[in-house]
């Protein structure tokens, strides 16, 4: 079976899944949701509803991120009290994401750094023996990735309502399918930073971070002081697995094992078509060391050969910004403004700019491709 033919047959088994997993405007959790199966027409109706549930559906929604993002600042107070911070180098922000990245590097051999002394060594000490702040790593993991989702999703849907975005069949059941998925794993993180706020656990966190200390700086050979430092770290990750067995998002992670591998292989196979699309535009990096084969096209050429690719990706990950944008660039020089237009104004609602709306934009730095997109929707507006 051809490359193709391959990803055809893997969205439409993707699309059957997630819409017997989804169906009936219900989310992965139970909540309402789109629900998968939802027609193209119905999600911008309930987009557009006036209904005080729909309108409170949707607020809850643009909410869940926010409501997360402030449950981990707190988060990260906490771990400011603490002196979790002092893990990280003094010119590195720090923020959640740093700190469970440098975690994850120093507890695979945590040795060398809890027995140089300091701040950093009994940071790390109290980490590791930190069951919620192992838990909270576990539950926060894709925290920016759901985020991301949610707010391109209802970017992308809103931008079909007030906007130039066109939205076919096919992108309204994926776009249903992974919005519904992330506010779940959103509203279950949400859930699990509640439920592992309890602050009662600090006596014990000193205590037991002070004997990792000890047995780690004791008298005895380097041997011994690594088999026992390697007991300690192993008791407490066992109690961190104990805590995390009862965590809600664990459980959905498990339970939608077949939606996330679904939502990782649309990444995956949008990869190598953007590239090939990258390479295909005679502007960009890649398009200007491409091989001698795609150098020699015409400029015509190659624009078309970009544009098809980017519409690939497009099939299969409707909210792929750069692919949005080469199909706007593409059609663009070929066609001009009328068949461009819906993809840089889906470009735009990606990145969070609309063009009737200066608020989106008076205040930022604009990219060049985004300067790009947003001159050439409002020239089409005035006519230019």
């Amino acid at each position: 079976m051809g490359k193709q033919h391959w990803i055809g047959g893997w969205m439409i088994a993707a699309c059957a899944l997630c819409a017997n997993a989804l169906d009936g405007g219900v989310a992965p959790d139970g909540k309402r949701g789109f629900g998968a199966a939802i027609k193209a027409s119905e999600a911008l109706s309930l987009m557009r509803s006036a209904k005080a549930e729909d309108q409170a559906f949707l607020a809850d929604l643009d909410g869940l991120a926010t409501e997360v993002a402030v449950l981990g600042a707190s988060t990260l107070e906490r771990y400011r009290a603490r002196g979790y911070v002092d893990v990280l180098p003094r010119t590195q922000e720090p923020t959640l994401e740093a700190l469970h990245e440098r975690f994850a590097d120093l507890e695979r051999e945590p040795f060398d750094v809890l027995t140089r002394g300091g701040a950093q060594s009994r940071a790390l000490a109290r980490m590791l023996v930190d069951s919620r702040f192992r838990a909270r790593a576990r539950v926060l993991e894709t925290f920016a990735l759901e985020v991301r989702e949610v707010r391109r999703s209802m970017a992308v849907l809103r931008g079909a309502c007030d906007g130039f975005v066109l939205l076919s069949q096919a992108d309204a059941g994926a776009i249903a399918a992974r919005v519904d998925l992330s506010a779940a794993l959103l509203r279950s993180m949400r859930n699990d930073l509640l439920a592992l706020r309890q602050v009662d656990e600090d006596v014990d966190v000193d205590r037991r971070a002070d004997a990792l200390l000890a047995v780690a700086t004791a008298s005895e050979g380097e041997g011994v002081r690594r088999a026992a430092v390697q007991r300690e770290v192993e008791g407490a990750w066992k109690m961190a697995q104990s805590m995390e067995r009862a965590l809600f998002t664990l459980r959905l992670r498990g339970e939608l094992r077949a939606l996330l591998e679904w939502r990782a292989r649309v990444f995956e196979e949008s990869v190598p078509l953007r590239e090939e699309a990258l390479q295909q535009l005679p502007d960009t990096e890649q398009g200007r060391a491409a091989p001698d084969e795609i150098r020699k096209l015409a400029k015509h050429d190659r624009m078309r050969g970009a544009g098809y690719r980017a519409l690939k990706v497009l099939a299969i990950d409707p909210l792929d910004d750069e692919a949005a944008w080469i199909a706007a660039h593409s059609a663009d020089f070929l066609y001009g403004i009328a068949e461009s237009r819906p993809w840089y104004d889906r470009f735009l609602a990606i990145r969070g700019i609309r063009s009737h709306d200066h608020r989106t934009y008076v205040d930022r730095a604009l990219e060049p491709r985004e300067r790009e997109a947003l001159d050439a929707i409002q020239r089409a507006l005035l006519g230019g």
